[in-house]
């Protein structure tokens, strides 16, 4: 079991040892405060009150910028509302041609975040199939040393106390009985030196149990992905919205836009603080995982179990091989032995129907030499030291960069939706709604009046042609009666008809001066 160790199935030869990537070295570099902003331990306790009091303190830093914007924010819709001045048309178009360039930025801001969201999903698989493979050996080998122990206790214990209390009878030769008896005692005695060393394998790994651990991870995992997805599509769908709104000049996509992007900011603020203490966290976790795994070790679990397992190093010994060994030797003495008393208790107590005793007996020997060759091979570093390179690797190499994405992607996008909100809110204050239908007063009400509000050319030759035929009296006077004077200005003159052009009906409206402008 123990000299040079071979490399690991699909890693090189000298790749056989965890090394702590360059980002987790550069995350575990970041300072740690308390709440006094004294200084601690930046080593990855995770029950530690005080080290999760300096990781929120690290996430409060994006809530702060949060606080910040949102109050820029305010200040500028302030000083805007009182401003209703026009603003030129190349100046809106400006600002729809800053939204659009921004708007694309979010985006791939946005893609950069599904990148590494799935990076850490992937990573994430890589530790939970991991720890399923080291939790099958865990159990493996407390379930066939459960078994071995039941098998000396229960069937070759029992049928050993049987065959003693036939072995007491008289028998003529004393001298074969002493030795009958003699053997079985040693059987008996091997049997209880291989029952102990089975339950000291066992004993350490009674408390290891992390299948509710990986089923948590699983439900977690299967929640956190999908929907970290969902939340990503729907920014994109945002900023469709604010694309649509720029290339249709659409005052309501925009007003739009400026309502939901304030959840958005505020969102991706928010995410960011849980995104960069996440990161500092695993960075911590990833400096030293085998020294978080010895601090969390259940008591029953010696230390130098686990850096044999995370190491599976030829200077250390398999903490497991000294037990095994007794056991081995123990089962192989007990079958010595019983070859003794297979041969002459069927000679002395030929009546006692021994034959089917001690085949089992044998056979149960035979079935713990064969538990003992499997613990043998599940006890050895190999497979869990390859898993536990796995797990680390998955976490602090692809599932870290994934998670560091991320963050990267979060503080982007909070970034870029706060400027695209000031932009927004900038440019749909000032896109005014079409201008307002003149009023009756400067129109004709007439049914052969154009949509522009301009006559048409029968009615300017009729006008013409009433105009002129009036001009021509004299006087100025109109049969059809008298009109009030529409303008008392002395400019003005006077007539008749006071600088009105009467209707040829009383049922048409009056036509003013200015309607022919």
């Amino acid at each position: 079991m123990q000299g040079s160790t071979p490399p690991i199935m699909g890693y090189p030869e000298d790749d056989d040892q965890y090394k702590v990537p360059l980002i987790a070295k550069l995350l575990h570099a970041l300072p740690h405060y308390n709440i006094t902003f004294h200084r601690i331990n930046n080593t990855f306790r995770p029950s530690s009150e005080v080290y999760l009091e300096s990781l929120g303190i690290l996430g409060s830093i994006p809530a702060a910028l949060l606080i910040v914007s949102l109050f820029g924010l305010l200040l500028y819709l302030l000083t805007r509302c009182c401003d209703r001045k026009p603003r030129p048309a190349h100046s809106i178009t400006s600002l729809k041609v800053t939204l659009s360039i921004v708007t694309v930025l979010c985006c791939a801001a946005i893609g950069l975040g599904l990148y590494g969201n799935d990076d850490l999903h992937n990573g994430l698989l890589d530790v939970l199939q991991a720890g399923r493979k080291v939790d099958n050996v865990v159990s493996s080998v407390r379930n066939q040393t459960y078994i071995l122990e039941n098998t000396l206790t229960m069937k070759i214990q029992q049928q050993l106390t049987e065959l003693e209390d036939i072995f007491d009878s008289k028998t003529n030769n004393q001298t074969a009985l002493s030795q009958l008896q003699q053997a079985l005692a040693v059987t008996k005695g091997n049997v209880t030196i291989a029952k102990n060393a089975a339950n000291d394998i066992r004993r350490p790994l009674s408390g290891l149990v992390i299948t509710d651990f990986l089923a948590k991870g699983d439900q977690w995992e299967l929640i956190r992905w999908p929907g970290t997805v969902a939340i990503l599509a729907l920014l994109l769908v945002l900023c469709a919205v604010l694309l649509v709104g720029v290339a249709r000049h659409s005052r309501c996509a925009l007003i739009l836009f400026s309502v939901c992007g304030l959840l958005a900011v505020t969102g991706s603020w928010l995410m960011s603080g849980i995104y960069l203490s996440t990161s500092v966290a695993v960075g911590d976790l990833c400096n030293d995982p085998a020294d978080f795994l010895v601090h969390q070790a259940p008591n029953e679990l010696p230390a130098d179990i686990l850096l044999y397992y995370t190491q599976c190093d030829v200077s250390r010994s398999n903490p497991f091989t000294q037990r095994l060994r007794e056991s081995q030797n123990a089962i192989n003495n007990a079958r010595n032995a019983m070859g003794v008393v297979s041969k002459i208790g069927p000679v002395l107590f030929k009546n006692a129907g021994l034959g089917p005793k001690l085949g089992s007996v044998n056979a149960d020997i035979k079935l713990c030499e064969r538990l003992l060759t499997g613990l043998t091979a599940l006890v050895d570093c190999k497979t869990v030291h390859y898993s536990y390179l796995n797990a680390t690797r998955g976490l602090c190499e692809g599932g870290l960069l994934g998670l560091v994405l991320m963050l990267i992607a979060s503080f982007m996008a909070a970034i870029l939706l706060t400027v695209m909100v000031w932009v927004d809110s900038h440019t749909w204050i000032y896109i005014r709604k079409s201008p307002p239908v003149i009023s009756g007063s400067q129109t004709l009400a007439h049914p052969g009046r154009n949509p522009k509000n301009e006559l048409t050319p029968q009615q300017q030759a009729h006008l013409h042609h009433h105009h002129a035929q009036t001009m021509m009296r004299p006087g100025g006077t109109h049969t059809l009666g008298r009109l009030p004077s529409h303008n008392n200005s002395p400019t003005h003159m006077h007539g008749p008809n006071n600088g009105k052009y009467a209707t040829l009906s009383k049922h048409c409206k009056t036509l003013d001066a200015n309607d022919f402008y």
